[in-house]
């Protein structure tokens, strides 16, 4: 873990294999990437960049120093990224995927700058079944090949006093899922608990847009 020396409560963890996270809040500027002790060109080492949520801002001058990244990862909390040369130069020459969630300033992002998007899983519906002690989250997962898949994350407490458990179930897209499909048609294919949460979720109309503009052409 690295502590920054001029943002306090801002540091950067270290995560193993590559990955970085960035956590802290409001305003990130290159000088707060000054930390605590480093390694030598500690910021050469890590090919993803994970900012955190409560991070609104980055300003010039920070991602450009990461120039081992090649995945970057956006939180729903981002607001702006102050682009230069520099840092466009990266993006493109790394061929970096953005993350991020459908419809945030991440997706933005990399739409006008022509960069690999890879969206963040949608929670479709969550549902909790008192009978049997029982909760579900239903969850459209993407992955970095285009493929993608269905998850119902299931928590259920224990039949003894401080046990749980769960599971975690993975199915495909429903066989009747096509690009252009109505968003009353897509949520009609899960069970109809999860109808009116999916019929009321942002994210997933962006998904089914996109779907039919790729299918389009």
């Amino acid at each position: 873990m690295y502590y920054s020396k001029n943002h306090e409560g801002l540091f950067f963890i270290d995560r193993d294999g590559g990955n970085l996270e960035f956590c802290g809040n409001g305003v990130i500027r290159p000088e707060d990437t000054e930390i605590w002790n480093p390694v030598e060109n500690w910021q050469e080492l890590f090919t993803t960049v994970t900012v955190q949520d409560a991070i609104k801002e980055i300003h010039a001058g920070v991602l450009d120093r990461f120039s081992g990244m090649k995945k970057l990862c956006l939180p729903k909390s981002l607001t702006r990224i102050e682009m230069t040369d520099a840092l466009k130069t990266l993006l493109h020459a790394n061929d970096v995927l953005v993350c991020a969630a459908y419809g945030t300033y991440g997706d933005a992002f990399a739409q006008e700058y022509g960069l690999r998007f890879l969206p963040e899983n949608i929670e479709l519906g969550w549902y909790r079944d008192e009978e049997h002690d029982e909760s579900t989250r239903l969850i459209l997962r993407f992955f970095e090949d285009g493929s993608m898949d269905i998850l119902y994350d299931i928590f259920t407490a224990g039949i003894s006093a401080g046990s749980s458990g769960g599971a975690s179930l993975e199915r495909p897209i429903p066989e009747e899922y096509y690009p252009g499909c109505t968003l009353e048609e897509f949520a009609g294919m899960f069970p109809a608990r999860y109808y009116e949460q999916i019929i009321q979720n942002p994210e997933v109309r962006i998904f089914l847009k996109r779907e039919a503009d790729k299918q389009n052409g």
